[in-house]
């Protein structure tokens, strides 16, 4: 494989996890037409380059390191070259994509209160919640209506405590 190939499968790698998209089989294939590996060994080298940058970008090496220790693995000295600048190019969007991601099995996206009945005790909020694939699932819970605006106070404590440990 070429340096050039390297370099454009390496981009694809890193816009799949700044991006948060999951690079499809159809767009490997197109990106590798002429390269003789198969499938499967381009999806190993996929894999190899996002432990690459994510442990690279997580651990904060430097890119002389990460072009040394690439280099010592039996990588060519071209392509660790590539990897290694892009690593510098894109070691800050990578790090602060990762930290984002950080200790997190899902996201809450949305939480939206459904009208119900003006007889009833209990108020439905459906929560909209983003997997680690990327699905939304919605849950629906019901609340007692006295708890409701203890809920929303709450929720808006956590938002602000989590937004003063982001800066």
């Amino acid at each position: 494989m070429s340096a050039s190939k390297m370099k454009i499968i390496s981009n694809v790698v890193i816009k799949s996890i700044t991006e948060e998209e999951i690079v499809g089989e159809e767009q490997i294939k197109k990106l590798v037409h002429d390269i003789r590996l198969e499938v499967g060994e381009i999806k190993a080298v996929i894999a190899a380059l996002d432990m690459i940058f994510t442990s690279s970008a997580r651990n904060s090496v430097s890119s002389t390191d990460l072009s040394s220790e690439l280099q010592q693995l039996g990588l060519p000295r071209e392509h660790s070259t590539v990897i290694s600048r892009l690593h510098t190019e894109n070691c800050a969007q990578l790090a602060a994509v990762l930290t984002m991601q950080s200790l997190r099995l899902s996201r809450l996206s949305s939480i939206e209160a459904i009208p119900s009945e003006p007889t009833t005790p209990f108020a439905k909020v459906a929560l909209k919640i983003k997997t680690l694939g990327y699905k939304e699932k919605e849950t629906i819970i019901n609340i007692p209506k006295d708890k409701l605006s203890e809920l929303l106070t709450e929720l808006k404590n956590v938002r602000t405590l989590m937004e003063e440990v982001l800066q």
